[in-house]
């Protein structure tokens, strides 16, 4: 989905286009990773687009209602989002200094989901999986030290 499909969509039910709307969609659009208010903040003053902060924060809480985007907490490197891509399975590694997250797609717990439904009843229709520890930025640093 582009920034104009979310546009569109956001019209139909009832919202107004406006120009913040407008510009963190087409941010969230051109990014392949989760990113923060700050981030988006930052890329739209690069550009010389003046959106607040605060204004970047409606936008963001309004899609993740919307569900047009997915709202993640990084540890370190706070809240951050990205387009909501329902068909895309990946997995994260964080780092708990920085708060980079690295995604991978290789999921093998698909067996260990199926064993959790046969023990528990649950019917799991989705899942997540994050690994947490220093990535090799940090790590050097942390040696440094």
């Amino acid at each position: 989905m582009d920034y104009i499909q979310i546009g569109k969509e956001l019209r139909l039910q009832g919202y107004r286009l406006t120009e913040a709307r407008i510009q963190v969609c087409r941010v969230l659009c051109n990014s392949s990773t989760f990113v923060g208010a700050y981030e988006i903040y930052n890329v739209l003053k690069e550009q010389g687009t003046k959106v607040g902060v605060a204004s970047i924060y409606r936008v963001l809480d309004l899609l993740c209602r919307l569900e047009f985007v997915e709202r993640e907490e990084f540890g370190a490197g706070g809240e951050k989002f990205r387009l909501n891509r329902e068909q895309d399975h990946t997995h994260q590694l964080v780092c708990s200094g920085c708060g980079a997250a690295k995604e991978f797609a290789n999921c093998s717990i698909h067996h260990l989901a199926q064993s959790l439904e046969n023990t528990s009843g649950f019917k799991i229709h989705n899942h997540w999986l994050r690994f947490f520890g220093l990535c090799p930025n940090c790590q050097g640093s942390k040696s440094e030290q």
